[in-house]
């Protein structure tokens, strides 16, 4: 008994030595708020969340672009290769393909919306419109290392080299919605025949001294050349052409087709140098038939994608 009562003072002698400030300090921090789990189930948002977000969002808006440019249609024809396909909306066309252009580019997606946002009103005429986007290819323009094939069009791309109807053969009023790109506006001469004039005599056929005839008609022959004219010209291309049709037309005609004619379109294949056509030795400088294109409708038919609008309407809010 005396040595249990002995042990108390050194036991309260140790208490009082303890850190108590440590202690107290270590045992909230062990049952504070930091100590709580969180419930189960349920994850913070980790940073890649975000990110698969963004690529979701940039692989939305690259498969709609994609079904409207399957639907495209394709000829081959007078050694021209002519694609089409028809964007229901050529704003958000327009802004789609810019978008991920900008994002393949390596632009962060709020950089893309705000250059978007900064060429909205530049596209005020593709408000309203469809988009028939057409691509003419030249693949032979190289003919040696002096020949080439080009491809003219001097009536101009109006209503009437430029037609567009529905599947019951009902006229569509279409208007370009700009200059065409790597199709050049040149001023074209041609060179019809030779001509004689004043000059010296020249050989007509090669041989022996003896046997060398003169043409008293070949003196100083020269090119006669027509006047000049403007023309659209088609060398190595391609050139890609956008034509607007109302989205009331396009809507209206309830139709799941539509034909794209060009007219109007020469071709030539000769020496090609400073905008003339040389037509000596039997060259020819033909018209061509129409090439006609028939362009369905894409899957989604006229509609947007709610990708697109969502995209649109980003850009456009202030």
């Amino acid at each position: 008994m005396t040595a249990k009562c002995s042990f108390y003072p050194y036991l309260l002698a140790l208490t009082l030595l303890l850190p108590a400030g440590t202690l107290a300090a270590e045992v909230v921090k062990k049952i504070g708020p930091a100590a709580k789990k969180a419930p189960a189930g349920k994850k913070a948002p980790g940073p890649a969340r975000p990110v698969a977000e963004d690529l979701a969002r940039i692989e939305k808006i690259r498969l709609r672009l994609a079904d409207w440019e399957k639907s495209a249609a394709s000829l081959s024809l007078h050694g021209l290769d002519v694609k089409g396909f028809l964007a229901p909306d050529a704003v958000a066309y327009k802004a789609a393909s810019t978008y991920l252009r900008l994002r393949k580019s390596g632009l962060p997606h709020e950089e893309a919306i705000r250059r978007l946002a900064s060429s909205l009103p530049r596209w005020k005429r593709y408000e309203g419109q469809g988009l028939f986007l057409l691509r003419i290819a030249n693949p032979l323009y190289l003919q040696g290392k002096k020949q080439r094939r080009v491809f003219t069009q001097s009536k101009g791309l109006g209503q009437e080299t430029l037609q567009l109807r529905d599947a019951r053969n009902r006229r569509l009023k279409g208007k370009l919605a700009g200059l065409p790109a790597n199709l050049r506006l040149a001023t074209l001469r041609v060179k019809k025949f030779w001509q004689t004039g004043d000059g010296v005599t020249r050989l007509v056929r090669p041989g022996t001294r003896g046997e060398l005839l003169r043409n008293p008609g070949s003196i100083g022959r020269k090119a006669k050349l027509s006047k000049p004219f403007k023309a659209w010209v088609l060398e190595a291309g391609p050139a890609e052409l956008e034509v607007l049709v109302k989205q009331s037309q396009l809507a209206g005609s309830k139709s799941r087709t539509f034909r794209v004619s060009l007219a109007g379109w020469k071709r030539y294949e000769g020496p090609w140098a400073d905008g003339l056509l040389d037509l000596n030795e039997n060259r020819s400088w033909q018209e061509l038939t129409s090439l006609t294109l028939e362009i369905r409708l894409p899957p989604g038919g006229l509609a947007v994608s709610p990708a697109l609008q969502a995209l649109l309407k980003e850009a456009s809010s202030p």
